[in-house]
């Protein structure tokens, strides 16, 4: 595989990932897009891109915590039950918070290095990546305030459910961007022959 379709299915996997992040779909009370499918999807992508951003190895042990962690919580609503530990839940929270937030920093790093002269998906990345951040931040506290805030708790959770899923249509998008830099191999340079 070449330096270029390895950085192309690097960012494909990442950009999919989210995919299985931000949307729940069902069958009954089987998600078929389960969490932890995004996990090995950015294991994947970390594997790919290792390579030209060596800090996205140090998130591979987190990402295995949180894929077993998401797997056990698939596992356990099959089962019609849930995990319910609340220090657990705060510690994943923030595993959770650090795990994208550098992830998208090495992501914002690499399209810095391979956008056009007139892109700016760094900067796309970096402005997701942050709100992504305090939308985990805020969903994770309030999961744990929902007793306190009994008639705001629906509505509150409405809201921030669209703004988490129009923020990571818009970070699958910039992904998406960064990916098509990848699509078509840089055109060798020319070398004259002589005769």
């Amino acid at each position: 595989m070449t330096q270029w379709q390895t950085l192309y299915t690097g960012v494909s996997r990442a950009a999919w990932g989210y995919f299985f992040l931000y949307f729940d779909i069902r069958l009954g009370q089987l998600n078929i897009l389960p969490e932890f499918g995004a996990y090995l999807l950015f294991l994947s992508a970390i594997h790919f891109l290792e390579g030209q951003r060596r800090d996205l190895a140090l998130l591979c042990p987190l990402g295995w915590l949180l894929a077993a962690w998401s797997g056990l919580g698939w596992a356990a609503e099959l089962f019609g039950t849930t995990l319910d530990f609340p220090v657990v839940g705060i510690v994943i929270g923030a595993v959770q918070m650090y795990f994208h937030f550098q992830m998208m920093t090495d992501f914002a790093a690499l399209a810095q290095c391979y956008q056009g002269a007139d892109q700016t998906l760094d900067r796309r990345l970096l402005r997701w990546r942050t709100l992504q951040t305090l939308l985990l931040t805020a969903t994770t506290i309030l999961f744990y305030l929902q007793e306190r805030l009994p008639e705001a708790w629906a509505a509150v959770m409405v809201v921030l459910a669209v703004v988490y899923i129009v923020a990571g249509i818009c970070l699958m998008a910039a992904l998406f961007a960064l990916r098509r830099c990848f699509r078509d191999p840089p055109p060798e340079p020319y070398t004259p022959t002589w005769s």
